[in-house]
């Protein structure tokens, strides 16, 4: 409670929530005293929870968007049906990094779509996203030269390679907000389980960078987001501190920037009448575990 207040936040996208419907309207209660409320697909006729299934969120932790009571009429939630309308695909064929048979993925965790009305015809798209990681429990093992080798090494890249699917699949969304409305107002905000840049695998076995898959293409100007922390300094940008085993780096000196806030450009050109400027103060990243 003490983060919520001192952030004050009007929506907050909750990452790593209670399962279900019940336990959410149950943790706004209990422990938030109902200064923020979520927003459901759950209908005024729908039993509590009758709606759990269509959240198509896996696993003990969800998404889910909160506001404050005064916002919450202008606030909806977003069928996952209506995402995949957009994208085209529920699942999708995946082939590992030097594999040429396929797999199928889909999101573990469901982006999650809430919909603002700012006023004057105005719409703001929130995306929540917690993409899916795996903890890699396998032995790590090195041949003579110290690369890594066997089952660690397998698992460690197709963990990488889903993830990197999964935000192909976000701009594919995104592809076709912006083929629909002209300026569309687009935050994406959450857990992607990787930062900028390209750390050991990334920029020694894979030669990707995640968030700028997210971000887009900088050549296509009008479609690429702007991340909430480019312009504060580079020590502030972290969002978590985890031991890597692989570097052999402790928690404390490892700040790791996990969670993100990007937004689309009409929301900084000043084309939309709700503008997100400079050294952003209103809109915050913070970081806990339910």
């Amino acid at each position: 409670m003490n983060t919520f207040r001192e952030i004050d936040p009007d929506i907050i996208c909750l990452v790593e929530g209670p399962k279900g419907e019940r336990r959410i309207i149950d943790f706004c209660k209990d422990t938030l005293a109902n200064n923020w409320v979520p927003i459901l697909l759950k209908g005024p006729n729908d039993a509590i929870g009758a709606q759990d299934n269509n959240y198509q969120t896996k696993g003990s932790q969800w998404l889910w968007f909160l506001a404050k009571p005064n916002l919450a009429n202008r606030c909806r939630l977003q069928d996952p049906n209506v995402w995949q309308a957009f994208t085209g695909v529920r699942t999708w064929r995946v082939n590992h990094w030097g594999q040429i048979r396929t797999s199928i993925h889909s999101h573990y965790r469901h982006p999650q779509v809430m919909i603002f009305d700012v006023g004057n015809g105005e719409e703001l798209e929130f995306i929540g996203l917690h993409m899916k990681s795996t903890i890699n429990l396998k032995r790590i093992t090195r041949d003579e030269d110290g690369n890594l080798t066997g089952d660690y090494l397998e698992e460690a890249l197709k963990a990488r390679v889903k993830l990197a699917t999964e935000a192909k699949n976000v701009r594919e969304y995104v592809k076709a907000k912006f083929n629909q409305i002209a300026r569309p107002g687009i935050m994406v905000s959450g857990d992607c389980n990787d930062g900028p840049g390209h750390d050991f695998f990334e920029g020694q076995y894979l030669q990707f960078d995640l968030i700028q898959t997210i971000q887009g293409e900088v050549l296509v100007a009008e479609r690429f987001f702007n991340h909430a922390l480019f312009d504060f300094p580079g020590h502030l940008r972290w969002t978590a501190k985890f031991r890597d085993p692989i570097l052999e780096i402790p928690e404390s000196r490892n700040p790791l920037l996990l969670d993100h806030i990007l937004v689309s450009q009409p929301l900084v050109n000043g084309s939309l009448s709700f503008q997100i400027n400079s050294q952003i103060t209103s809109i915050k990243i913070t970081r806990s575990c339910w």
